[in-house]
C-alpha cells in the first residue's frame, strides 16, 4: 500500500440514505487528503445487538471515525473504546456524543430542529394535537428528535399524550406505512403528524391517502432529512433539511486537523439545519415546474436500480454456489469478481485468546501483493498494510468480522470500489457475502467434525439400541447392524438385502409418504427424518423412526445413504393414549368438555345451514355424594361408569330416537357426577323432553355396584340452540340454571330453561356477597400438605391449600366456592392473597430455622389473564423476601390453553426469574404433547383420579406409566397426587415417579401443625 495516513471508520452499514451518503463523502475527503479509509464492521444484528469488541488495527490507525452509538445495532464495547483512547490518536464521532472517552463529536441539532418544526405546526397552523412517529431507536438522532418534540409541547403548555406516539418498524417508507396502520387502529384524534424521517412521513401519507384522508387539509405532516424525493412527492413534503455532506466534511476536517496537531477548544461541532416549507404542513407552496419530469426520472431510475439489484443477486447466488460447492469454502470465488485484493484470516487457536490471526486464503489481481498463506498477523495490525496494493480513487479497504450465533472464525479484508447502489438501503450485497462466508466457515468446521464422527460410527453401531443401515445406491445393496436384525425378526422377517425387499415391508398406507420423503431427500437434500409402519408376513405391525443422510459425489449426486432405524411402537402407543386423554374422560371414556365443544360448534354450523335446532341436556346425579361417601370412591367411580353406559345406550336406542334421528348426538362427562348431552336435528322441544324422560325412567332401575343394588336419580336441565344461547358457555349456563331448578323442585326430574327460573342465580349472588365479605373479614385460611421424594422419603416441598372458615356455612371446601370465585372474578384478589400469604409463611419458616423448600401454589386462569400478574408475583417475592427458586406455580392444562401465546409469554418470564412451573391435574383436561413442548414447565402432576385405582385398574396403571415415561422423555419431573396406599406407592416407585403427596404420607396441616411436623422431622 502507498505510504498514506490510515483512517478507520467503525460503522454498522455502508449503504442507505444516511450511512451510505456520509460514507461516500468521507471517502471523497480521504482521497483529497492522501488518506486511506478502512471501514471496520461486524455482523450487525437489529434484534440482538452484540457489542463490537475487537481491537482490530488499533496500533496502526492514525485516526478514528465512529459512525455508531450505544443505541446502534453495532454498539462499541467499553474495552475497545478505552483501547482506542489509549493509543492517543484523535477520535471523531459522527452523529452522536460519546461520553465514555475523550473525543470530538459532530452532531446535528436534532432537538432544536424538531422543536422548531413542531412549533410551526402549533403556532403557525393552530394544531394542538400533534402525533409523533419514530422510526427506530437504533439511531441516537431518533431519541433526540423525540426530545425536541416534547420540548415544543412544553413551550406552549400542551401536555404530552402517550397515545400520540407511534413506533414505526424502521426508518423507511414501509415503517411509516405500518405506523399509519396503528393510527387507524387506535382511531385518529389528532390533526398533525411529525415523522422523524422523510421516508416515514411518506409512508404515513401513502396509507392515509388510501383511506381517504387529505394532506394537509385533514392532517398536516412534516418530515426530517430533506431527501431528494421530498420535493417531488405528492404533495411536496415539508421537512427539516440536514446536510449529510456537511456532516461528513466537518467530521473529516476536524479529524484531519487533529491528526496534524491542532488542539480544538470545543468537544463538539453542531451542524445547522433548516425548516424547508412546502405543502404538507398547510403552507401555500408553488410546486417546481419540473416536478412531473422529476417524478418520471425517479421512476426510470428506480426501475434501473431494481434491475441492477436483481441482476446482482443473481450473480451473488452464482458466486455463493461456486464458493461453497467445493469441499472447502473458496474465498476468492465469493469476492474476486468485484474486489482487487482480499485475504481471509482465521483465529490462531494456539494463541489462547483472540489477539492473533493467521492468513488462510488470499487473492490479488497483482501477484506481487499476495500475502503468504500461514502468515501470522496480530489483530491490532490487521489487515497487513505491507501486502495491500496501491489504493485507487474510489477504492477503500473493507474489514469485516466473520462470526454468527454459533461461531467466531476471524476477519476478512478486501480492497474494492464503492458500490454504485450505495444510497439504496439493504443493497449491500458484499455485506450479505460476509454473512454467507460465516455460514461457509461453520460448514467447513462441521465437515471436520463429521469426518471424526464417521470414524466412530463402527464403534457406535455395535453399542446402540438403534438399527444402523448403509444403502449403496449404485449396487442397491443395504447393510444392517445386529440391532436391526432384532427389529425385523420381531415381525417374522429377514433383514432386507435391497430396496425392493425393504419397500415390500412398508405398510400400504405409509408407502407414498415414505417414497416422497426419500425422493425429496435424494433430489433436494431435504432432511430424512420420518416415522412409518412396517408390516410382517403374518400381519404384525411395528412403528419405526428412520433418519439418514447422503454421501454425495463431486457433482452433488447421492451415492450412499447412511442412517438409523428405531422401533418406536411403545412411544406411538403412549402418544395415542395421551391424545385420547386430551379429548376423553379418563374414567368413562366419554368425550370431555373440549371434544364436546368442538362437536357442538360443528353442529351449530349445520343447524344454521339446514334450519334445525339443538338440544342440550345437563345431567347431575342425585345423592351421588352420599353413595360416594358411604361405599367409597371406588364404588362411586363404578357408578359413574355405569351411568355413562346407560346414557349412551339410551341416546342411541331405537325406541328413544324420534323420527329423523338425532344424528351426531354426543354424550360427554364434564367432571364429577355431571354429564352433558347434545341432541341434533330438533324441530320441537318436546323431542328433547322425550329423551330426558326416557333417561329419568332408566334411572328407576338399580345399579349393581360391588354386590349392592344402588339407586340414584338424575336432575336434568334443558336448553335449546339457538333460543337460549349462541355458544357452549351460554347454553350450559342456561341448562345449569334449569338443572338447579329441577333439584330445587325435588330432584329426579327435568326442567326446560326459561327466563322465569333464572332466579336461581340469586343463591349464587348470595354466596358471592359472602365471598366478598370473607375476603374483607379474613375468613380464609391456608393448610399445607407436604410433598416427598419417592425414593428417599425426604420432604422436598409443600402445597398450599385454601379453606373458607365461614361463620354462616362452617368450614367450606374449595370445591364449593372456587368455581364461583372463578366465575365472578373474585379468584384474582383471592389468588393474590394465597400467593402473598404462602410466600410470607415459607419465609417465616426459613427464618425460624426450617430448611428451605419449594412451596407450590395453584394459579387460576383468571390470574394468568391479568396483564400485571408477573409484576404482582415479583412484588410479592420482593415484599416477603422469599427467593424465587423456592416458589412453584401450578396451573391446569385448561388454564394454559385458554390463550397459549399469552400464557407462554408470562410463564417464560416467570421461569426466567427462577420460579418453577408445574402442570396440575394432568390427564383430565386438554393434555397435548404440543402444549407440553411449548410451555416452559418443569413438573407435571398426575391427577389423583388415575392414582386412586391404578393398583386395581390396568388401564389407569398403563396411563400413569405412559405419562411418567412421556414426562421423563421431555426432561420433566413427575409428582403423583392423592397417594393413599402402600400398593400405589410401590407402583409409582417401580415406574420411577419423582415425587408424591397424599394421605398415605400426610394430610394437609395448619401452619402451626406444619411447623411442629418440620421440627420433628429434624
Amino acid at each position: 500500500m502507498n505510504n498514506t495516513t490510515r483512517i478507520s471508520l467503525l460503522t454498522p452499514y455502508l449503504d442507505g440514505d444516511y450511512y451510505g451518503r456520509i460514507f461516500v463523502d468521507l471517502l471523497a475527503e480521504a482521497n483529497k487528503n492522501q488518506s486511506t479509509l478502512f471501514t471496520i464492521q461486524a455482523r450487525a444484528n437489529a434484534k440482538k445487538p452484540i457489542p463490537f469488541h475487537y481491537q482490530v488495527g488499533t496500533s496502526v490507525t492514525d485516526g478514528w471515525l465512529l459512525m455508531t452509538n450505544p443505541h446502534s445495532v453495532l454498539p462499541l464495547a467499553p474495552d475497545l473504546l478505552k483501547r482506542i483512547e489509549s493509543t492517543g490518536k484523535p477520535v471523531v464521532t459522527i452523529g452522536y456524543k460519546e461520553d465514555f472517552i475523550k473525543c470530538h463529536s459532530v452532531i446535528i441539532d436534532n432537538r432544536q430542529a424538531t422543536r422548531e418544526a413542531v412549533l410551526h405546526l402549533i403556532k403557525d397552523h393552530g394544531h394542538r394535537r400533534v402525533a409523533f412517529v419514530v422510526g427506530s431507536d437504533e439511531h441516537i438522532d431518533m431519541v433526540e428528535r423525540f426530545e425536541g418534540y416534547l420540548q415544543a409541547l412544553t413551550d406552549v403548555g400542551i401536555e404530552y399524550d402517550e397515545g400520540l406516539l407511534f413506533n414505526a418498524s424502521d426508518t423507511l417508507r414501509r415503517g411509516g406505512y405500518h405506523a399509519a396502520e396503528q393510527m387507524l387502529a387506535r382511531g385518529i384524534d389528532f390533526t398533525a403528524v411529525f415523522a422523524s424521517t422523510d421516508l416515514n412521513a411518506m409512508g404515513v401519507i401513502e396509507k392515509l391517502k388510501e383511506i381517504g384522508y387529505r394532506v394537509p387539509e385533514d392532517i398536516a405532516i412534516i418530515g426530517f432529512d430533506d431527501l431528494p424525493p421530498a420535493a417531488t412527492f405528492n404533495p411536496p413534503l415539508t421537512t427539516v433539511r440536514q446536510s449529510l455532506t456537511d456532516i461528513a466534511k466537518a467530521s473529516f476536517d476536524i479529524l484531519h486537523r487533529q491528526m496534524n496537531g491542532e488542539i480544538l477548544e470545543n468537544s463538539f461541532t453542531r451542524i445547522q439545519t433548516e425548516l424547508v416549507i412546502r405543502a404538507t404542513c398547510g403552507c401555500k407552496h408553488k410546486p417546481e415546474l419540473e416536478q412531473t419530469l422529476d417524478v418520471q426520472n425517479q421512476l426510470v431510475e428506480s426501475k434501473m436500480h431494481l434491475e441492477k439489484i436483481i441482476k446482482r443477486y443473481d450473480q451473488f447466488v452464482e458466486k455463493w454456489a461456486m464458493a461453497t460447492r467445493e469441499k472447502k469454502f473458496n474465498f476468492s470465488n465469493m469476492f474476486k469478481n468485484k474486489s482487487h485484493w482480499g485475504c481471509l484470516a482465521l483465529w490462531d487457536k494456539n494463541s489462547g485468546n483472540q489477539n492473533q490471526l493467521i492468513i488462510s486464503q488470499a487473492f490479488s489481481k497483482d501477484s506481487k501483493t499476495l500475502p503468504p498463506i500461514g502468515l501470522k498477523v496480530p489483530l491490532d495490525q490487521f489487515p497487513p498494510t505491507e501486502w495491500i496494493p496501491k489504493i485507487k480513487e474510489k477504492d477503500f479497504v473493507r474489514v469485516q468480522s466473520i462470526r454468527n450465533e454459533r461461531g467466531d472464525w476471524g476477519f476478512i479484508a478486501i480492497v474494492a470500489p464503492v458500490d454504485d447502489l450505495v444510497f439504496i438501503s439493504s443493497s449491500d450485497i458484499t455485506q450479505v457475502s460476509f454473512t454467507i462466508s460465516a455460514s461457509a466457515m461453520e460448514r467447513d468446521e462441521l465437515f471436520q467434525q463429521i469426518r471424526s464422527i464417521a470414524e466412530q460410527l463402527e464403534i457406535v453401531s455395535t453399542t446402540t439400541n438403534d438399527g444402523i443401515w448403509d444403502w449403496d445406491l449404485y449396487s442397491n445393496h443395504i447393510q444392517w447392524n445386529v440391532r436391526s436384525h432384532d427389529i425385523f425378526t420381531s415381525i417374522g422377517e429377514d433383514l432386507p438385502s435391497n430396496s425392493e425387499s425393504f419397500l415390500r415391508l412398508i405398510h400400504p398406507e405409509d408407502y407414498d409418504f415414505f417414497m416422497n420423503s426419500f425422493h425429496s431427500h435424494r433430489e433436494k437434500g431435504t432432511p430424512l427424518k420420518i416415522e412409518f409402519r412396517i408390516k410382517g408376513v403374518k400381519g404384525e405391525v411395528l412403528w419405526v423412526y428412520v433418519t439418514g443422510d447422503s454421501i454425495r459425489n463431486e457433482t452433488g449426486d447421492p451415492v450412499r445413504i447412511i442412517g438409523s432405524i428405531t422401533n418406536i411402537s411403545e412411544k406411538k402407543l403412549a402418544e395415542e393414549q395421551i391424545k385420547h386423554l386430551a379429548f376423553h374422560d379418563g374414567l368413562t371414556g366419554l368425550p370431555n368438555r373440549q371434544l364436546f365443544r368442538d362437536r357442538l360448534n360443528l353442529s351449530m354450523e349445520q343447524a344454521d345451514r339446514y334450519h334445525f335446532k339443538l338440544g342440550i341436556l345437563l345431567i347431575d346425579l342425585d345423592r351421588f355424594k352420599v353413595i360416594n361417601d358411604t361405599l367409597g370412591h371406588h364404588a362411586g367411580d363404578q357408578l359413574i361408569q355405569k351411568v355413562a353406559e346407560v346414557l349412551e345406550s339410551t341416546i342411541r336406542s331405537s325406541d328413544t330416537i324420534a323420527r329423523g334421528g338425532f344424528e351426531n348426538s354426543t354424550v360427554a362427562r364434564l367432571g364429577g357426577d355431571e354429564f352433558i348431552v347434545l341432541l341434533t336435528h330438533i324441530q320441537d322441544v318436546k323431542e328433547v323432553q322425550l329423551v330426558a324422560s326416557r333417561i329419568i325412567d332408566k334411572f328407576k332401575e338399580p345399579f349393581l355396584i360391588e354386590n349392592h343394588e344402588v339407586f340414584t336419580s338424575a336432575s336434568i336441565g334443558i336448553s335449546i340452540y339457538p333460543d337460549n344461547g349462541q355458544n357452549l358457555d351460554d347454553l350450559a349456563l342456561c341448562a345449569d340454571v334449569a338443572m338447579y331448578k329441577a333439584k330445587e323442585n325435588g330432584k329426579n326430574q327435568m326442567v326446560v330453561y326459561t327466563s322465569e327460573i333464572n332466579s336461581l342465580s340469586m343463591e349464587r349472588f348470595k354466596m358471592e356477597n359472602q365471598l366478598r365479605k370473607a375476603l374483607e373479614r379474613k375468613e380464609f385460611v391456608l393448610h399445607y400438605q407436604p410433598q416427598y421424594d419417592l425414593e428417599t422419603n425426604q420432604i422436598i416441598g409443600i402445597e398450599a391449600l385454601i379453606r373458607w372458615n365461614s361463620p354462616d356455612r362452617g368450614m367450606v371446601s374449595p370445591v364449593e366456592f372456587i368455581p364461583l370465585a372463578e366465575e365472578t372474578g373474585l379468584i384474582v384478589p383471592l389468588g393474590r392473597w394465597v400467593l402473598e400469604e404462602s410466600c410470607r409463611q415459607m419465609k417465616t419458616w426459613i427464618d425460624q430455622g426450617i430448611s428451605p423448600m419449594i412451596i407450590s401454589i395453584n394459579i387460576s386462569a383468571r390470574q394468568i389473564q391479568q396483564k400485571q400478574f408477573v409484576g404482582d408475583v415479583k412484588m410479592i417475592l420482593e415484599q416477603t423476601e422469599l427467593p424465587p427458586e423456592y416458589l412453584c406455580l401450578e396451573i391446569t392444562e385448561s388454564t394454559a390453553i385458554k390463550d397459549v401465546e399469552i400464557s407462554m409469554n408470562m410463564l417464560k418470564e416467570l421461569g426466567e426469574l427462577g420460579i418453577k412451573i408445574a402442570i396440575d391435574d394432568f390427564g383430565i383436561g386438554y393434555s397435548s404433547l404440543a402444549m407440553l413442548k411449548q410451555l416452559p414447565i418443569t413438573t407435571i402432576k398426575i391427577d389423583r383420579s388415575f392414582i386412586r385405582d391404578m393398583d386395581e385398574d390396568k388401564d389407569d396403571a398403563a396411563i400413569v406409566k405412559a405419562i411418567i415415561a412421556m414426562a421423563h422423555s421431555l426432561e420433566l419431573t413427575v409428582t403423583a397426587e392423592g397417594v393413599e396406599t402402600e400398593a400405589q406407592r410401590q407402583i409409582l416407585l417401580n415406574e420411577n415417579c419423582n415425587y408424591v403427596q397424599g394421605y398415605y404420607y400426610k394430610k394437609p396441616l395448619t401452619s402451626e401443625d406444619c411447623y411442629k411436623y418440620f421440627q420433628n422431622m429434624h
